[in-house]
């Protein structure tokens, strides 16, 4: 493929499988304009080939239709967000960062890099560490059996690392039709 026709690939939107998030350290070049870039979308042909993008570039292939645009802005966005919480539940037990605390139990959920607390498809993940001496001085929500809350707390991570990496695929797959339905230029 020559130089011209791998810049302008992202033009060839019919062919766009995926289109997956991530920050880049140290800056990465976007394959459109050769800028440097730190919030990269990598985005995936059905022939194999990847390039990668600025939102910059991103928002000059969509700039005619303000409603793709806005609807890429809103997915990517809940992208980054998934991908934070997936991170946060990958993490070991003692590094996962403590969230906010549940009714000042000595329980708390898991946050992620932002602060945020992690949540999945219905609920909040409570961190599988918790505050014991407290849990047992406030009497509200006393942990009965350490060995079954922990096996639970693990259980429903592990059930929200599934579901979150199902639904990271399911919004790549829908940025990449979003990005597949824009009219060109």
């Amino acid at each position: 493929m020559t130089l011209v026709a791998e810049q302008n690939a992202l033009d060839r939107t019919g062919s766009i499988a995926r289109v997956s998030y991530f920050q880049a350290s140290p800056v990465h070049t976007c394959d459109r304009c050769n800028q440097g870039i730190k919030h990269v979308f990598r985005v995936t042909f059905r022939d194999g080939l990847v390039q990668e993008y600025g939102i910059e570039c991103i928002n000059r292939v969509l700039d005619n239709e303000p409603s793709l645009r806005s609807l890429f802005a809103k997915n990517s966005k809940l992208l980054q967000k998934r991908q934070r919480a997936l991170r946060a539940l990958s993490l070991p037990e003692h590094q996962m960062p403590r969230g906010r605390e549940y009714f000042g139990s000595g329980l708390y959920f898991i946050a992620n890099e932002k602060g945020e607390d992690v949540m999945g498809d219905t609920c909040w993940f409570f961190h599988p560490l918790y505050d014991r001496e407290k849990n047992i001085a406030v009497g509200k929500y006393v942990v009965r059996d350490e060995s079954a809350r922990l096996t639970e707390c693990r259980e429903q991570i592990e059930k929200g690392k599934t579901w979150l990496a199902k639904d990271i695929e399911r919004i790549e797959c829908f940025l990449a039709k979003v990005l597949r339905n824009h009219k060109g230029n």
